[in-house]
């Protein structure tokens, strides 16, 4: 399958479709917007750690408010 160079617009084969395999004249710009991307599109966790703290605080207080109906029902 052909792909072409975003870079120099050269169609290549899937084996050098990466502008460092196909000696692709624009290199340096290609290689100077790889950080760039991943400083802007950096994944980040499902759950900060304040979030998960939040969550616990909240099972830990349903299990508490079970605990204590559970208790007022025996009684």
């Amino acid at each position: 399958m052909p792909y072409s160079c975003t870079y120099c617009g050269r169609t290549h084969c899937g084996a050098h479709k990466l502008p460092e395999k196909h000696e692709c004249p624009n290199l340096a710009q290609a290689n100077t917007l790889g950080p760039e991307l991943r400083q802007v599109y950096q994944t980040t966790p499902s759950s900060s750690p304040s979030k998960l703290s939040d969550k616990r605080v909240w099972i830990v207080a349903a299990v508490v408010l079970v605990g204590a109906i559970a208790v007022l029902l025996l009684l």
